[in-house]
């Protein structure tokens, strides 16, 4: 049978592509987003109703040239030390457990939880556009893969892993292939102080590779090396079908017995790909779940509240689904690197983290 060998999680934010001078430039685009959601109620906001609710303490935080480039150091340092972990461990396959924003699923098929088993999947260089300067733009894009690659899946573990669910009460959706293009709509329906964000994104097709989430992993963690991965989705960030955060535990429980009791004499690492709170800092949410985690403490993992996890946030879902499925093993979570980044005066930013289960 399939052996767990290592577990972890990591943030995948465009700012950790980015360098110190950058991320002032980064930040300004926080002043003209329309739907940024703010602890501890997870209303959603534009940023000067946001600015005038954050505590002083917040407003007060040092945006200085010396911090960033501290935070900057931090970030890479875990980045670093975890990719040394995977080089060190060598799985031979490797569970990413990631959410999809606006890349192959949009409001005409938005699964809970899916699966891709084809026998390989693509890295496209992206070719981004927007409002950021020339340099950020780019920076971002190679962040997430900056050489075409086809990276291997394991096929068979996919199979195995969705039939197994299948018989274990969760149903999973499946696809083997991709399209040439992809584009669509999706809709934020995060709550207002008052109602319910209007917010509808479209995205023109084009074509688009693995989504950033994983993309990511394979990028910075694998250092553009193709090594065999399995892509399991769930859905975040988009109301209505998310699921619970008991649900997500439950479901990494379900994927590390899918990974035990597959045939193969394969050495298995699980990865949560994103997160934690953006694109409003919550220290509550970060450091609550990263002492959940190296406590090994199911019941509060389970029960971190929805307020909490609107928008991006909810990304640390996918770092609770490896907690479950850490739970039944001997593999302990250490915290690598927490910098919580402050990058405006209303607290935008997020949680940067990075941990391994060793």
């Amino acid at each position: 049978m399939a052996e767990i060998v290592l577990g972890a999680g990591t943030s995948h934010s465009p700012m950790l592509a980015l360098n110190a001078e950058q991320w002032p430039r980064y930040a300004q685009g926080d002043l003209r987003h329309p739907e940024l959601v703010f602890p501890p109620e997870g209303w959603a906001m534009p940023y000067d109703e946001g600015l005038a609710r954050v505590p002083t303490a917040v407003k007060e935080k040092p945006l200085t040239d010396e911090v960033f480039s501290a935070q900057v150091d931090a970030c890479q340092r875990g980045i670093a030390e975890l990719a040394r972990t995977f080089n060190e461990v060598k799985p031979d396959v490797t569970v990413i457990i990631s959410d999809d924003q606006d890349e192959w699923f949009f409001e005409d098929n938005m699964p809970t939880f899916s699966v891709f088993w084809g026998e390989s999947v693509p890295i496209i260089p992206r070719k981004l556009a927007g409002f950021r300067d020339p340099d950020i733009i780019q920076a971002i894009a190679d962040g997430y893969g900056d050489v075409a690659l086809d990276v291997p899946v394991a096929s068979d573990l996919g199979r195995h892993m969705i039939e197994h669910m299948i018989a274990n009460d969760f149903d999973v959706s499946h696809f083997t292939y991709l399209h040439n293009t992809y584009g669509g709509q999706v809709a934020r329906r995060y709550p207002k102080e008052n109602g319910e964000l209007d917010s509808v994104r479209t995205t023109e097709p084009r074509e688009q590779g693995l989504p950033h989430g994983f993309a990511f992993v394979v990028k910075r963690l694998f250092d553009n090396e193709p090594r065999t991965i399995l892509p399991v989705f769930q859905n975040t960030c988009y109301p209505p079908n998310q699921p619970t955060t008991k649900r997500s535990f439950e479901f990494g429980r379900a994927v590390a017995n899918a990974v035990r009791s597959w045939d193969s004499d394969a050495r298995v690492a699980i990865i949560g790909s994103g997160g934690l709170s953006h694109f409003v800092v919550d220290e509550w949410l970060d450091r609550t779940v990263l002492k959940a985690l190296e406590e090994k403490d199911a019941e509060t993992l389970m029960t971190i509240p929805r307020n909490h996890l609107y928008s991006a946030a909810s990304e640390t879902q996918n770092w609770i689904v490896v907690g479950g499925a850490m739970a039944d093993t001997d593999l302990n979570f250490e915290t690598i690197e927490y910098v919580p980044v402050y990058r405006t005066p209303a607290g935008t930013g997020g949680g940067w983290a990075f941990g391994r289960w060793t």
